[in-house]
């Protein structure tokens, strides 16, 4: 009779994959902090509003979006960008940054965003670029790697 092995079941095996992907919670999480902080202080000085939100009777911001959206979409580029070389990286960045004053200007047009006068959509991409840059060197730095 052969003994009993544990270490043959498929179901108690630890999944390397998960063991493997560098952890992006702290990048997350100053993501969603920048990135709520930057929304209460632009909607402080009237730069831009968000007219329907959950909430507004306590918050300005649309703070659904910062405490559920934001991590989202940081994990999903968190995700591709440690897949991709350095060049493609730049151009994941890049690309996302020319959709963030896209979004908004599709969200402007369904009333679910206003901008004040002064504000200039190249404000948005420059914002965005720096934010996600910012947001992958956190990354890095928190996983001991090399951007």
């Amino acid at each position: 009779m052969k003994p009993f092995r544990i270490s043959n079941l498929q179901f108690l095996r630890k999944k390397q994959y998960l063991y493997r992907n560098p952890g992006s919670f702290p990048a997350i999480v100053f993501a969603m902090l920048v990135g709520t902080y930057l929304d209460l202080f632009f909607t402080g000085i009237g730069m831009y509003s968000f007219p329907i939100r959950p909430f507004a009777d306590v918050f300005d911001i649309h703070i659904v979006f910062n405490l559920v959206g934001l991590p989202i979409l940081i994990w999903f580029f968190l995700w591709g960008g440690s897949r991709m070389s350095k060049g493609g990286r730049s151009v994941l960045i890049i690309f996302l940054s020319l959709a963030g004053p896209v979004l908004e200007v599709f969200s402007e047009s369904k009333g679910l965003f206003l901008h004040s006068e002064e504000w200039k959509h190249w404000y948005s991409f420059v914002g965005y670029f720096l934010f996600l840059l910012s947001v992958w060197v956190i990354f890095t730095k928190t996983n001991g790697q090399k951007s």
